[in-house]
């Protein structure tokens, strides 16, 4: 699966597919709420009408603002993934996972994300009637 465009934010690396996106936020960033929106409105650009799945490909170490995890969703979002490969960064996913209330999943590879995504929107899509 080829990326269809990949748009660099100076902060973050976002790697738009058809039905997922992949973010790939820089090592030592603080994802804070204005830096969610200028992700949301990429989102909102190329999954506007569509329901599509956040894969955030954590290789760097960054800090994330648990809050928003509870107060900022993209209306089409309907999963995040996280791929966390080191064993420190999934003790940070699993805390953080507590806080979002939808469907979060964590990996090891982002190939396993990836095909998670995309059986998972495809039955969404089919319970959906799309």
């Amino acid at each position: 699966m080829v990326a269809s465009k990949t748009i660099d934010l100076g902060f973050t690396t976002i790697q738009i597919h058809e039905h997922f996106a992949i973010s790939t936020i820089a090592e030592g960033v603080s994802l804070d709420a204005t830096k969610l929106d200028q992700i949301f409105e990429v989102f909102s650009i190329y999954y506007n009408d569509k329901p599509f799945v956040s894969i955030a490909n954590r290789i760097n170490d960054y800090t994330l603002d648990p809050n928003l995890l509870s107060t900022k969703k993209h209306p089409n979002l309907i999963a995040i993934l996280v791929v966390a490969p080191k064993q420190r960064s999934k003790e940070v996913v699993e805390f953080e996972r507590q806080f979002y209330t939808g469907v979060f999943e964590v990996f090891d590879t982002l190939e396993e994300a990836k095909l998670w995504a995309s059986e998972f929107l495809e039955d969404y899509l089919k319970k959906a009637g799309l």
